[in-house]
C-alpha cells in the first residue's frame, strides 16, 4: 500500500500547528508540542490493542493521513468563525417570516433523478448556504469526497480502504485498490448470489428430506441485520416484490436474547428452511452463539448429521477455514472485505444473499442501481455542490448541531414500508458519527454526532410529536411518494387513504415551522388562561423529500442518500466516520463478565474484585435468581480454552 494524500488537503489555519494534543502524530505542525490531558482516557490505540481478533493489529507509528502538515482544527477557521457570528443573526430570524420570502423559498430546493429536496423550512438563508459552501470549501470536502471515490485509506485507525459504492458499481466499471480490481471481485460474488438465490428458489437446492427451502433466518447483528431488514420491509409490498416472493418467507436473527430465536423459529418447519450466517470474521459472539442455537435447532427436527447443516446453513464470512470448522460447504461461503463497515454492507452478500432468495436477484439488482444513482450525484463534485444533495443535507446537518445547537434529529418516512429505516439511519449516522476525536487524536472543541430517531407516518405523530412541536426543538427530516405502494379508496371518504396520509405529511412541516401564536388563540376565541397552554412557538426546521414512489429503485436511492449524507457530517468536522472503537470497548469488558458468569454459576467461585461494586452487586442479584442452563460438561475457562472448545 502506498500513502495516499491529497495534494493541499486541508489547509485550515493559518498558524503551523494547532494548540491542541498532538500526542498521536507530534510531528503535525512545526512546534510538534504536547497539550498534557486533563485526565487518563482509554484510546483507540487501547482497544485495539485488546481485542485483535479477526482484526490486524496496530502498527507503533501512526498511518499516514492523508492531509498536511499545517493544520488546525476546523473550529478554529475563519469560515467557522462566520458561521458562528452568522447563528446569532438567523436567532433573530423566524421561520414565520423566513417562508414570506417566495425568491428564498424557490431558491432552496434542489432534485436529481426524481428525488426532490425542499429544505426552505431549515433556519437558513442563501447567506447561510453561501458560508456552509465556504466551509466545506475550506474542509476540502471536494478532496475529501474524491479520495473515498480513489479507494484511499480514509479510514486511517484500520488503515482501511472506504468502498461500499463499489459494491453496487456496474459490471463494466474498474477500480482498483491496492493491487486488486474490487469491482471485480464484488461482481463475482454477486454472480455466485445470483445462482445460489436461482437454485434455491427454483428447488434444484433442497433440504435434507428432501422439501424445498421456502423460509430463510438470516442470523446476523447491527449492520448485518438493521440494513437487510429495512431493504426486506420496504420490499414487502411492492407490487412485483411482492408476486415474486409469493410463498416465501424471510426472518431475522439478531438478538442474543432465547426468545428471538423462538419468535423466528415457532411457525416454521426446520425442513424449509435455509439458515444463513453472517459475520464477516465468523467470530461475532452473538452471531455465533445464534449460529449455534440454529444449528442444534435443524439437528433437534432432522438428526445430527453433516448433511444437515451442509444443506441448511450457508454463510456469509471471508473467514473460509472457520466457516467450514463450522460444517458449512464452503462452496456456500458469499464473501465481503475489510473495506464494507457494517453498517454499510446491506449492498454486500449481507443483503444480497437472503433478499434474492426471498425476492428474486434482479429485484436486487434494481435495488443496487438506485443506490449506485445517488453515489454518482455524490461523486459529481465537478458540478456545483448546489445540486449535489447529499452534500446538502449534510451540510444542513452540520449547520444545525455545531451551529444552532439541536443534539437530535428526527426521521419521519410517510410510508408504513419504511418503519426499519429510522432504525438503520440511526446506526449508519450514530455508529459512525458518535466520535470525540479528529482524525489525528485532538479532542474537538465542537458538537459532532447527532441524536436520531424517528417513526413511520401518522405513528410518529401520536407518539413524540407533541414534543417536537412544544418540547425541545429537534429538526426533522419528512419523506414522502407521490404513488402508494397500495392504493385504497373507500366509497363516500372525502379523499384515498393515500392522500390522507400525505395530508399530514404536507400539514406537518408548516405546523412545526409556523406554530401558534397568542394573537391565534385570541382569535379563536379560547379563554385568557388556556392560551400559554397553546401557543407553539414555531420556528422548528425540517426538510423534506419528495418522491414518486417507494419501489427497489428508490429503496436504494434513500440508503445512499443518508450514507453519503453521513460521510459529509464526519468530513467536515475531520473525524472518522468509518471506525467504531466504542463498540469493540463493550465487546472487551462483555467477555471479562461471561467468563466471570461461566466461573460463578458451575464453579462456585466468587466474583472478581476487578469489577466495581455495583457490578458485582447487580451480577451477584442475577445468579441468585436465576437457575441457568444445566450443561452435562460446562465450559471450563482454566482447563479449555486452549483445547479447541470454544468459549465464544
Amino acid at each position: 500500500m502506498s500513502a495516499f494524500v491529497v495534494p493541499g488537503w486541508p489547509l485550515r489555519g493559518g498558524v503551523a500547528g494547532s494548540r491542541r494534543s498532538r500526542a498521536l502524530y507530534p510531528h503535525h505542525g512545526s512546534a510538534g508540542l504536547l497539550r498534557r490531558r486533563a485526565f487518563p482516557r482509554c484510546t483507540a490505540g487501547d482497544v485495539r490493542g485488546s481485542y485483535t481478533v479477526g482484526r490486524r493489529l496496530p502498527s507503533e507509528t501512526p498511518p499516514p493521513l492523508p492531509v498536511p502538515t499545517d493544520y488546525v482544527l476546523i473550529s478554529e477557521t475563519a469560515e467557522w468563525r462566520r458561521l458562528v457570528e452568522h447563528a446569532s443573526e438567523i436567532d433573530r430570524l423566524h421561520l414565520r417570516e423566513l417562508m414570506q420570502d417566495v425568491d428564498r423559498v424557490r431558491s432552496l430546493r434542489a432534485e436529481y433523478d426524481g428525488i426532490y429536496l425542499d429544505y426552505s423550512r431549515q433556519r437558513v438563508t442563501k447567506d447561510t448556504i453561501e458560508l456552509l459552501f465556504a466551509l466545506a470549501r475550506r474542509a476540502r470536502l471536494v478532496d475529501k469526497i474524491r479520495a473515498m471515490q480513489s479507494g484511499a485509506h480514509i479510514n486511517v485507525t484500520e488503515r482501511r480502504a472506504v468502498l461500499h459504492t463499489a459494491l453496487r458499481a456496474e459490471r463494466n466499471a474498474s477500480l482498483v485498490v491496492d493491487g486488486t480490481d474490487v469491482v471485480r471481485d464484488v461482481w463475482r460474488v454477486l454472480d455466485h448470489v445470483r445462482e445460489f438465490s436461482e437454485r434455491v428458489r427454483s428447488g434444484e437446492h433442497r433440504g435434507a428430506t428432501g422439501k424445498p427451502l421456502r423460509s430463510v433466518i438470516a442470523v446476523g447483528i447491527g449492520g448485518s441485520y438493521l440494513g437487510p431488514d429495512f431493504v426486506h420491509e420496504a420490499f414487502r409490498t411492492d407490487p412485483e416484490a411482492f408476486e415474486a416472493a409469493r410463498g416465501r418467507h424471510l426472518h431475522f436473527l439478531s438478538n442474543v436474547d432465547p426468545v428471538d430465536i423462538k419468535r423466528c423459529t415457532q411457525d416454521l418447519s426446520a425442513e424449509e428452511t435455509l439458515i444463513v450466517i453472517v459475520s464477516k470474521s465468523f467470530t461475532t459472539a452473538e452471531t455465533l452463539l445464534n449460529a449455534r442455537a440454529m444449528r442444534e435447532w435443524l439437528w433437534s427436527e432432522m438428526g445430527r448429521s453433516d448433511e444437515v447443516v451442509r444443506l441448511h446453513m450457508v454463510a456469509c464470512s471471508s473467514n473460509v477455514p472457520m466457516v467450514e470448522k463450522f460444517g458449512i460447504d464452503p462452496r456456500n461461503t458469499f464473501e465481503f472485505w475489510d473495506w464494507v463497515g457494517g453498517r454499510y454492507s446491506v449492498c454486500s452478500a449481507v443483503g444480497a444473499l437472503p433478499l434474492s432468495i426471498q425476492y428474486g436477484f434482479p429485484t436486487f439488482l434494481r435495488f443496487l442501481e438506485g443506490a449506485r444513482s445517488v453515489d454518482a450525484n455524490f461523486y459529481d463534485v465537478a458540478s456545483p455542490l448546489a445540486g449535489n444533495l447529499p452534500v446538502i443535507m449534510g451540510l444542513l446537518g452540520v449547520w444545525n448541531l455545531s451551529f444552532l445547537g439541536y443534539k437530535s434529529r428526527a426521521l419521519h418516512p410517510y410510508a408504513e414500508a419504511l418503519l426499519k429505516f429510522p432504525a438503520h439511519i440511526q446506526q449508519v449516522d450514530m455508529e459512525s458519527n458518535g466520535k470525540h476525536v479528529t482524525l489525528r487524536g485532538d479532542d474537538v472543541d465542537y458538537a459532532v454526532g447527532e441524536i436520531d430517531f424517528g417513526e413511520p407516518g401518522t405513528n410518529g405523530q401520536h407518539s413524540f410529536f407533541q414534543l417536537l412541536h412544544m418540547g425541545q426543538t429537534v429538526p426533522c427530516d419528512f419523506i414522502g411518494f407521490i404513488e402508494s405502494q397500495y392504493p385504497l379508496c373507500i366509497e363516500g371518504e372525502p379523499v384515498s387513504n393515500a392522500d390522507e396520509l400525505m395530508a399530514n405529511f404536507f400539514a406537518q412541516p408548516d405546523a412545526l415551522a409556523y406554530g401558534k401564536t397568542a394573537a391565534e388563540c385570541r382569535a379563536e376565541g379560547r379563554p385568557e388562561w388556556l392560551i400559554p397552554h397553546l401557543v407553539t412557538t414555531g420556528n422548528r426546521p425540517s426538510l423534506t423529500l419528495l418522491l414518486q414512489r417507494l419501489d427497489p429503485y428508490a429503496t436504494g436511492q434513500l440508503l445512499a442518500l443518508y450514507e453519503h449524507r453521513t460521510a459529509v457530517q464526519g468530513f467536515i468536522w475531520d473525524i472518522n466516520s468509518f471506525d467504531q472503537w466504542g463498540v469493540e470497548l463493550g465487546k472487551v469488558l462483555a467477555k471479562r463478565v461471561r467468563k466471570q458468569l461461566n466461573e460463578s454459576r458451575y464453579f462456585g467461585r466468587p466474583i472478581s474484585e476487578e469489577f466495581n461494586a455495583s457490578t458485582r452487586d447487580l451480577m451477584e442479584r442475577y445468579l441468585r435468581g436465576q437457575v441457568g442452563c444445566v450443561f452435562n460438561e460446562p465450559f471450563d475457562y482454566h482447563r479449555d480454552t486452549d483445547t479447541g472448545r470454544s468459549p465464544l
